[in-house]
């Protein structure tokens, strides 16, 4: 009995050790917990996140898998450089690339001026001043996920350098 025990056990535990194990892509640990010596601190997730951007956008928010809103500082002086961030996950490439294509068009039809794209390290990154602010906000598709930030304080040198080295 022992025997047919033990037996049932090693069969359990090679089934188990050949299940597939799925890690679930979300949006907070696509970004890395520390950039240019900013630390990540999450904010909003899933769907508090996505009522929080309905309430910022006239267009239509579509095929979402997960999303989260981030901020980026320097914990010993919250007075320096700090960056806004939103993650969104899609289901595929593909559709993160339509999406985020497709809002920057829409920016346009909404009164957003001066929407322009330019090739950052390999990545098509979009950036727009948005209407009444003096800002720059930058948004791009890397795999199945569009990343939007808002940097503050910042160089043009900084702002491409955080945008590679959050995507990378």
């Amino acid at each position: 009995m022992r025997k047919l025990a033990l037996i049932l056990l090693a069969l359990i535990l090679i089934g188990c050790s050949q299940q597939k194990v799925e890690v679930k892509l979300n949006a907070t640990n696509i970004t890395p917990d520390e950039v240019m010596g900013l630390t990540k601190f999450v904010c909003l997730t899933g769907e508090n996140a996505l009522n929080f951007v309905k309430m910022m956008h006239v267009g239509k928010i579509r095929f979402v898998k997960d999303i989260a809103m981030m901020h980026y500082l320097n914990v010993t002086n919250p007075h320096s450089k700090y960056v806004t961030v939103w993650v969104t996950v899609y289901p595929n490439s593909s559709v993160a690339k339509e999406e985020t294509d497709r809002m920057a068009k829409s920016m346009v039809e909404f009164g957003w001026k001066g929407v322009r794209s330019k090739n950052i390290d390999g990545l098509s990154v979009y950036y727009v001043e948005p209407p009444g602010k003096n800002e720059t906000h930058y948004f791009w598709c890397n795999d199945s996920y569009m990343i939007y930030i808002i940097p503050h304080n910042m160089t043009e040198n900084e702002i491409y350098e955080f945008i590679i080295k959050i995507t990378k």
